[in-house]
């Protein structure tokens, strides 16, 4: 019988298209220009909504507020003041007031994307508001920061009880020999009834430092759509030329 004269078919190999893929540097070049080419089209055909920042200065004066008390208290007392005053930026009557000022947008559009909140517990806080036109994202920034600060000041709540506790702490303090014991059940007591509170500390200020000509950009920057198109395209275009003979290869 003779001998069959074919040559077994070589194995295929997993590395090779690996191998291949690597070493195919004008293609990763080739597919992140034309990904970025097509990012850049993307961002002219269907721009990214305008972006509009106003911002809040909040100064919770922790050195008046809580004199005498460690750094680890005064921590916990910021926070509870920062959670407190983010919740009255998200609350229904701020919401409300912003959504009166633009036209044809309810409050649960606001909360789902349109209205954006960066804020730093002290210092500058900011309000980002996203429109498609320039004005509008203006308008609902600067709105949105002069609401919450009109609602946060009208929230302030001076505690009777707690405010006596403060004055028998610093008269405590003042005394010749305080009593380390009596000091620390008072500051103990200074600190449940601060939970208790419901309303914004006295001592916190705020007030608006940019609520005119906001500065607007877009939400999404040109650069940012380069660089996601170039990386999605240096690794589309090689994949697909390296991948295509290997289904070509395994059907055989």
């Amino acid at each position: 019988m003779p001998r069959s004269s074919a040559r077994p078919a070589k194995p295929f190999s997993y590395q090779e298209p690996i191998a291949e893929l690597l070493e195919s540097w004008r293609l990763w070049l080739l597919g992140a220009l034309i990904g970025a080419l097509l990012a850049w089209g993307l961002y002219f055909i269907a721009p990214p909504d305008y972006r509009a920042r106003a911002t809040v200065v909040v100064d919770n004066n922790l050195e008046k507020a809580w004199k005498f008390f460690p750094d680890r208290q005064l921590f916990q007392f910021l926070q509870r003041e920062t959670e407190r005053l983010q919740e009255l930026a998200w609350s229904d009557a701020v919401m409300q007031t912003v959504a009166a000022s633009a036209d044809g947008i309810d409050v649960e559009k606001l909360r789902q994307g349109i209205l954006k909140l960066s804020q730093p517990s002290d210092g500058g806080w900011h309000f980002y508001a996203d429109s498609s036109d320039k004005n509008a994202a203006q308008t609902l920034a600067s709105s949105w920061a002069r609401a919450f600060v009109d609602i946060a000041r009208s929230a302030v709540e001076a505690s009777p009880e707690l405010e006596m506790a403060r004055r028998d702490l610093d008269d405590l303090l003042l005394s010749a020999s305080p009593n380390e014991q009596e000091l620390q059940q008072l500051t103990q007591h200074i600190a449940e009834l601060a939970e208790q509170t419901k309303g914004v500390s006295p001592f916190v200020e705020l007030y608006v430092s940019q609520g005119e000509e906001l500065p607007v950009e877009r939400s999404v920057s040109l650069g940012t759509y380069l660089l996601i198109g170039s990386i999605v395209g240096a690794l589309a275009l090689p994949l697909w030329v390296i991948l295509r003979p290997k289904a070509d290869l395994l059907r055989k």
